[in-house]
């Protein structure tokens, strides 16, 4: 009783918190179950605990634990206290739900909603939730990690106001480090099925000793349950004319409208940060690509240290974000001297339609990356300037120095030619270091230019068949002695079927040294009379590629062939005889073509066994693929996308490769195979029908659960009672259940 009193004389003169006590915690832990890769860690747990289980949270009296010291901040539906914990003897933060901000017990549930979730994301960058609670009041409690150091919104208004010692320790180097870090968090949060939705720099807090933590998940969801949502779109008309503040945040919950979890089902976020999806208020439009926008936002402001869109209304911003109206960072701030690979990557970020922001978090990555290694970025759309540029860049050690060499020369001859005191022994020794110079920067591009051609190489193995043409240009240019780079450039250009300049180059006619081929170089004399080659000549032309050993250029010869305009009616003849060649072990191929207009082609390969090479289809803008019961062909060489229908059943293959040209897949059939792995089945978010049915060994992928538009999905019978597949059918998806 005595300590209990001293403790409450302990807390005299300090900061109260509200007028109520905090019920003690009980560790959270121990009501979440693990399977070994976290299967249904947010599927199931955090919708399975409901009021009816919250008596459970409820233990002790919390004064045995927590002192309160002072109030960290105040805002949205909680406040955050700073205590200390008498167990652990350290200072903790927090959360407690304000007594005026609960209205119904969905309050309740959806805060600890949001202490449920971000205990879950476990990353460096996102803060530590050590319990969470019920008072003897029912209100519920956090506490986590507190947090030192200041947000990423302080720093940034104190660099706005030009405060000279800010300004010298958050150099641009410094933000963007910063910056990478909030990507690594809500990268990592992406891959569990999470959205944070409220991205902004008050969002972003830095410690004193430089680590980052992203904050406030109150408007995070899993990606699954905005599809629960089949209502109308959420209407911010009743704060047309409320006026901005800045970091103001709109909530709106979406109550009786979500299928299975009524409780918690929020939209909103922040003017002037949140995407234009967002602004429209359509929860079913918001994506992974939603906080692309927001972090591309968050990179706005860094670099110009303004906030991208502003407003005197919230309806004015939320028009201005909607139409995409907001100048690019360079405009905005010229005098801060932004680069122009930030500003590409800021507005790629920040695009209106989410189909042309980057993808996913990693490409904004290592776009990053790419700027500060100095390369260029996918986002500038580069040019072979651009490349040049970038290399004197990376070497300007070496071309400051040749720089100062040539102005130093400069002076010397200006000052031989204008003076007759000097001899022309002077001008002589000069302009011999002019060349010396020249012959310097020559060495320096001689020693990029296999960096080049390795990067071709590369480019070509993955039948990327344009950039491995520009690497291999820019190398030329470096380089226009490498003996290996001209080989590789007449062999493209025998692919190309411009036999004549191939022939050139090869014989060596050309003027520059080539690596002897002596088979390329028959082909190319064969044919270097012929200007274009006939459908019917093809399949001919593809035994020689196979004779004359330079089989590795027949996948870019039908790229280019089967891109370029052609007449189905001889060219699907001289594929079929293409695919005969190349794949000699099948005596009858099926092999069938039909027409969608001008939108693409449904193509049949299936019922062929020993088919393992498919180039001939390389550039064709193939709509649905039938390649049921086919061998272990590399469907890398489906090159162009809008592939709709996949239809792999019975097929030998063990793997499905994540190529981005099956982004906007539909029906994927995979019964019957050997492909085991389903995780990267993510990188295809448009499927609604999938059969994953007769695969023998297989596990169910707990990543099936982020596949928000799947409407329908076949499995084995074995999986009736599968976890992962009961929480799908609870989504609404129809579960086809067939027979071993």
């Amino acid at each position: 009783m005595g300590d209990s009193e001293d403790k409450k004389n302990d807390t005299k003169g300090k900061t109260q918190p509200p007028s109520r006590e905090i019920g003690n915690a009980n560790l959270f832990v121990d009501d979440i179950i693990f399977s070994d890769t976290e299967k249904i860690l947010f599927e199931e747990d955090l919708q399975e605990k409901t009021t009816s289980n919250r008596d459970e949270l409820m233990d002790g009296s919390p004064a045995d634990r927590y002192s309160v010291t002072t109030k960290i901040n105040e805002g949205g539906m909680k406040a955050i206290w700073e205590v200390d914990d008498h167990r652990t003897a350290r200072k903790v933060a927090m959360a407690l739900i304000q007594d005026s901000k609960i209205a119904s017990e969905n309050d309740i549930d959806s805060f600890l909603y949001e202490a449920r979730l971000t205990a879950n994301l476990q990353h460096p960058n996102i803060i530590p939730i050590y319990d969470i609670a019920l008072d003897e009041n029912g209100n519920p409690y956090f506490t986590m990690k507190a947090l030192k150091g200041e947000t990423l919104g302080d720093i940034i208004k104190q660099l706005r106001n030009g405060n000279a010692e800010y300004t010298r320790r958050y150099t641009r180097t410094r933000l963007l480090g910063i910056f990478l870090k909030t990507c690594n968090a809500i990268d990592y949060a992406h891959t569990k099925g999470v959205i944070h939705l409220d991205l902004k720099p008050s969002n972003i807090n830095i410690g004193d000793f430089g680590d980052v933590h992203v904050l406030d998940w109150g408007l995070s969801t899993l990606i699954t349950h905005l599809n629960e949502y089949d209502g109308e779109p959420v209407s911010w008309q009743s704060m047309d004319d409320v006026s901005l503040e800045s970091g103001q945040t709109l909530t709106r919950y979406l109550e009786r409208t979500a299928k299975r979890r009524e409780f918690k089902n929020v939209v909103g976020g922040t003017p002037g940060y949140m995407s234009p999806e967002q602004a429209q208020g359509v929860p079913s439009d918001v994506d992974f690509q939603t906080d692309v926008y927001m972090l591309g936002s968050v990179l706005y402001e860094i670099l110009t240290y303004q906030c991208p869109i502003s407003g005197s209304t919230v309806k004015e911003a939320l028009q201005k974000t909607v139409r995409g109206d907001f100048s690019s960072p360079m405009k905005r701030a010229p005098e801060l001297r932004i680069p122009a690979p930030l500003n590409a990557i800021t507005m790629k970020a920040m695009a209106t339609d989410p189909s042309e922001r980057y993808p996913n978090i990693a490409t904004l990555i290592r776009d990053l990356h790419q700027y500060q290694d100095g390369f260029a970025t996918v986002a500038e759309n580069p040019t072979f300037v651009t490349h040049v540029a970038l290399l004197i860049k990376r070497h300007k050690l070496a071309v400051g120095m040749v720089s100062l060499s040539a102005c130093l020369i400069v002076g010397i001859l200006a000052n031989s030619f204008f003076s007759i005191k000097k001899s022309e022994s002077i001008a002589v020794e000069a302009l011999e270091e002019v060349r010396e110079t020249n012959e310097y920067i020559a060495t320096i591009a001689q020693r990029v230019a296999p960096d080049y051609l390795d990067l071709m190489a590369q480019h070509e193995k993955e039948y990327e068949f344009d950039a491995a043409e520009e690497s291999l240009n820019t190398c030329l240019a470096f380089d226009p002695l490498l003996e290996t780079a001209w080989l590789q450039k007449g062999k493209m250009l025998l692919s190309h079927q411009d036999f004549s300049s191939a022939w050139n180059i090869l014989s060596g006619i050309h003027g520059h040294p080539v690596e002897k081929h002596p088979t390329a170089v028959r082909l190319a004399k064969k044919y270097k009379d012929f200007d274009n080659l006939t459908d019917a000549q093809l399949p001919q032309l593809v035994k020689d590629f196979k004779a004359y050993n330079i089989a590795e250029g027949i996948p870019r010869f039908f790229y280019r062939a089967n891109k370029a305009p052609f007449n189905p009616a001889t060219r699907f003849p001289a594929i079929k005889e293409s695919l005969k060649i190349l794949n000699p072990k099948i005596t009858n191929l099926n092999f069938s073509w039909t027409e969608l207009g001008s939108d693409g082609w449904i193509i049949g390969i299936g019922d062929n066994p020993d088919l393992e090479d498919i180039s001939p289809l390389c550039g064709l803008k193939i709509r649905l693929l039938n390649a049921n019961n086919i061998g272990t062909p590399d469907l890398k060489l489906l090159t162009e996308e809008g592939l709709l229908e996949l239809r792999l059943s019975g097929s030998r293959l063990n793997h499905l490769v994540e190529i981005d040209q099956m982004a906007k897949l539909k029906m994927l059939d995979i019964s019957n195979t050997r492909i085991r792995n389903l995780n990267s089945l993510i990188r295809y978010p448009k499927l609604t029908a999938l059969d994953i049915s007769g695969i023998v060994d297989l596990t169910i992928s707990p990543q099936l659960i982020w596949m928000q538009n799947l409407k329908m999905l076949t499995v084995s019978e074995e999986f009736r009672n599968d976890p992962t597949i009961r929480a799908i059918a609870r989504r609404g998806v129809i579960i086809i259940y067939s027979g071993n």
